[in-house]
């Protein structure tokens, strides 16, 4: 055991590298479609969890409506306490004809534990609608509270689609810059070459245009590595990714979604129908009129039935047999009748019936004005679109005429024939335009969701066929 003191030191610096190695080998990769990718950060969102909250509130108020058609007023109301006992100096009165007596006085020798209770409630009979119309106007705000969370979270939606695409545009860019970065170290041989070989053809202006290109392209490629950090912070913030969890897209191309957009009319009328900002302010009317129908219930008595019990119990206080007479800590009582509940204040009622049918215009005129905003954002999306398509269209063809410029440049560079500025160059034309391709296949799918999004169309539509391809 010599070693001990040498070997020591050795033992704990390894355990020392395999703690460390350990929890970053245990980190696992996961690749998700848009789908699990959506479900996921729609579960961590406090923001829509606080959104839900709203609808289970209205929802509460819809139970609480009806509740009012079951003895909406009912009380029960309880004393408790020590009362002395009383005595009574006529022989010739009974207990229970106390009341006669005017010299009736407290006995203070004499004490008890007195007990009360009564209740009471109010139950509707007929209310001119008003309670009904209670729990219809419950119901419509619940919908209305639902249309609201299905807004944010269809907004939230097409910010993850933003997200997610962006990753995959990371990846797509990260890829290019590799590829660009190995052609550029071979087109920079070749310049050296021809510089130590004295090449009269080559010219210290490309040289130094090369440089300077390549310079430039160094600090894309910091960019690119940048945007590829946040961007995979940002995945970890919606996702409430752990420490041994690192999320990625499933998908390593940037692909343009394969949908044809349809004319205009097609997305304005989708979005009349399934705009959820509309059916809200639709539920909202609904709420509305039956507001009104119980403000103008309000002009009519309603009927109601009331029923009362009561009990008094002290053991030193004799219950009197006059039934004109109750004594406060010994009887029973049970009362049982119709009445009508009429508010007097009509001027009060309408303003009350004035100010629902003022609310009830306002939606309305709420509604019309969405409409027309809607059918802005519409065209307004439409026309990014169409442009978005029109423009990666264009500069894909380019790509391809650049594809072949690179492989004429290259072949004739090969036998001998070819230029090194003319290679350069058209190495350079067809980098930027990769990079000009990806981005503008970034821009279409963004815009092309957004179009979906301002129709009220399912995202879910677009993303199945972009998104999920194995």
């Amino acid at each position: 055991m010599k070693d001990s003191p040498v070997c020591m030191p050795v033992i704990i610096a390894l355990c020392t590298l395999l703690a460390v190695y350990k929890p970053l080998q245990a980190q696992d990769t996961i690749r998700v479609h848009f789908d699990a990718f959506v479900e996921r950060a729609i579960e961590h969102s406090a923001q829509l969890e606080a959104r839900q909250k709203q609808v289970a509130l209205a929802e509460n108020r819809i139970r609480e409506a009806q509740s009012l058609r079951v003895l909406p007023n009912l009380n029960l109301t309880t004393a408790h306490g020590f009362v002395p006992g009383v005595k009574s100096r006529n022989p010739d009165l009974s207990p229970g004809q106390y009341y006669l007596d005017p010299d009736l006085e407290n006995d203070w020798e004499d004490w008890a534990f007195f007990t009360q209770a009564e209740i009471s409630g109010l139950q509707p009979i007929y209310t001119w609608g008003a309670i009904s119309n209670a729990i219809k106007a419950a119901r419509s705000g619940a919908d209305v509270a639902r249309h609201e969370f299905h807004v944010q979270k269809e907004s939230f939606k097409i910010q993850l689609f933003e997200l997610y695409q962006s990753a995959i545009l990371v990846k797509e860019l990260e890829r290019l810059v590799s590829d660009a970065k190995s052609q550029l170290n071979q087109a920079e041989r070749e310049l050296e070459k021809m510089r130590e070989e004295g090449d009269p053809s080559l010219e210290e202006k490309d040289v130094f245009e090369f440089y300077i290109y390549k310079e430039e392209f160094l600090a894309l490629e910091l960019e690119v590595q940048q945007t590829a950090l946040f961007v995979q912070r940002a995945w970890n913030v919606v996702l409430s990714a752990g420490r041994d969890e690192l999320f990625l897209p499933k998908e390593s191309f940037l692909d343009p979604v394969p949908v044809h957009i349809q004319d205009i009319t097609f997305y304005q009328s989708s979005a009349i129908n399934n705009r959820h900002e509309l059916r809200g302010l639709s539920a909202a009317q609904e709420a509305a009129r039956y507001g009104v129908s119980i403000a103008r219930s309000q002009y009519y008595p309603s009927m109601f039935m009331g029923l009362s019990a009561g009990i008094g119990y002290t053991p030193n206080r004799p219950r009197q047999t006059n039934p004109f007479i109750r004594n406060s800590t010994n009887f029973q009582s049970v009362r049982a009748g119709i009445g009508f509940q009429q508010n007097l204040n009509f001027l009060q009622i309408r303003s009350n019936v004035q100010r629902s049918e003022i609310q009830l215009r306002q939606l309305r005129d709420y509604e019309d004005a969405a409409k027309d905003g809607i059918m802005l954002e519409i065209h307004d999306a439409y026309m990014d679109a169409k442009i978005a398509e029109a423009r990666r269209s264009s500069k894909n063809n380019a790509l391809r005429i650049s594809n072949e410029w690179l492989r004429t440049e290259q072949i004739d560079f090969d036998i001998g024939f070819g230029d090194i500025k003319n290679l350069v160059d058209a190495v350079k034309k067809k980098m930027e335009l990769e990079f000009e391709v990806t981005q503008l296949t970034y821009d279409y799918n963004l815009k092309l969701a957004n179009l979906y999004h301002q129709a009220g169309l399912k995202l879910q539509e677009l993303i199945t066929t972009a998104t999920n391809k194995d």
